[in-house]
């Protein structure tokens, strides 16, 4: 999802021009393939660089090593893109509506896929059933805050956030009215009565994390996180009852780099991992499967680099590793920005999706670029950079 990092540069990028670059195949190469021709990074490869379809990705859920889904946008029209375990392409199936832009995908099954968007103000709630789309009415206005409303789909139930917390089952929607200024960024769920969602009172200088708990019936709202103070807390991730990740982060001092925060609940407490994690608009964040968590977004450390970064942490200590650089990505300026982090099936590997920039032309004028990075092994050697 956005955070005010985004927002600051909404604008901008919707004038950048449309013309992309090519590498691959139109872009649209398997991450064995793209890893081949540009070679790896500490364990993440190219899966989607250059001429594509789609110029920023904001979502991504995969339900296997051979199917997964990510959303964004391509000059203010929305694209939904399929991996079929060789190569992403655009999804075509009938009866998707036009909307400016997909910010949200949560897959149950090859047949269960959910996306939501936005056309003008109206917000736009899909459901693939395997063969064709179909839009499913919404409940509650749109979130004029945050237009980039988080879902969550489990078997049997869908969630999603805003400025109330909305469950959809059976057909109809329940609403959970929040205090006012209230404004979830982030679900995640475990199960149909076991989810979590994140997000803030705001405004963020005199507001407030907040954390709620759904447990079949109800939102129950949790111990509020300790994050530092200013910190705008926008992503959550579950992975299991007795351990759940918050994060989000903060404008750094002096016009100095953000200063992002992670927290880890334990079934009873809050406690803060942070660590020497430093110098990252943190945007997505995701379980490891093995105890830790892999966190992204854009890296803005002192003398930032003009790669993708990502950061592992084992349950004990973080580890910054580096990612793999597009062939036409700019080389001078922290260009690459993820948005948000998914398994990618049981073998232990993620997806990474966002966008980058390419240097900018005679007359000054970049090029945002659709980027899938995928993982390749785990755990990773440190960055040797």
């Amino acid at each position: 999802m956005h955070t005010r990092h985004l927002l600051r540069t909404a604008a901008a990028s919707l004038t950048l021009a449309a013309t992309l670059l090519t590498t691959g195949a139109a872009g649209t190469a398997g991450a064995a393939d793209s890893a081949e021709s540009t070679g790896t990074a500490s364990g993440w490869e190219l899966s989607l660089s250059g001429n594509s379809p789609v110029e920023s990705l904001k979502s991504v859920s995969a339900l296997s090593e051979d199917l997964a889904w990510a959303v964004g946008r391509k000059a203010q029209h929305g694209v939904i893109m399929r991996w079929d375990g060789e190569r992403w392409s655009e999804n075509t199936a009938p009866g998707l509506p036009a909307v400016w832009e997909w910010s949200s995908v949560s897959a149950v099954s090859a047949d269960d896929v959910w996306a939501y968007g936005m056309v003008n103000r109206d917000q736009v709630l899909v459901h693939y059933d395997g063969e064709r789309w179909s839009t499913v009415p919404t409940t509650g206005p749109s979130d004029d805050s945050w237009p980039e409303v988080p879902i969550k789909a489990v078997p049997g139930r869908l969630f999603k956030g805003g400025n109330a917390l909305y469950t959809y089952a059976d057909g109809a929607w329940q609403t959970f009215a929040l205090p006012p200024l209230v404004d979830i960024r982030d679900i995640d769920a475990l199960s149909a009565d076991d989810a979590y969602a994140t997000g803030m009172r705001y405004p963020v200088n005199g507001g407030h994390p907040v954390t709620y708990h759904w447990d079949g019936t109800t939102w129950t709202l949790l111990e509020e996180p300790p994050v530092r103070a200013g910190t705008d807390t926008a992503k959550i991730a579950a992975d299991s009852p007795d351990s759940v990740y918050v994060a989000g982060w903060s404008d750094g001092p002096d016009a100095g780099p953000p200063v992002p925060s992670v927290t880890h609940w334990n079934g009873t407490a809050w406690e803060d991992i942070t660590g020497s994690l430093a110098g990252l608009y943190l945007h997505a964040i995701a379980p490891d499967g093995r105890g830790g968590l892999w966190v992204t977004g854009n890296d803005q450390s002192e003398s930032p680099r003009s790669w993708p970064v990502f950061w592992h942490y084992d349950g004990t200590s973080w580890t910054k590793q580096p990612g793999a650089t597009a062939p036409d990505g700019d080389t001078r300026y922290p260009s690459y920005t993820f948005y948000d982090l998914a398994p990618a099936g049981d073998s232990g590997a993620f997806w990474a999706v966002g966008d980058y920039t390419t240097p900018m032309d005679s007359h000054g004028d970049q090029t945002v670029n659709g980027l899938i990075e995928r993982s390749t092994t785990l755990p990773l050697t440190p960055d040797p950079r």
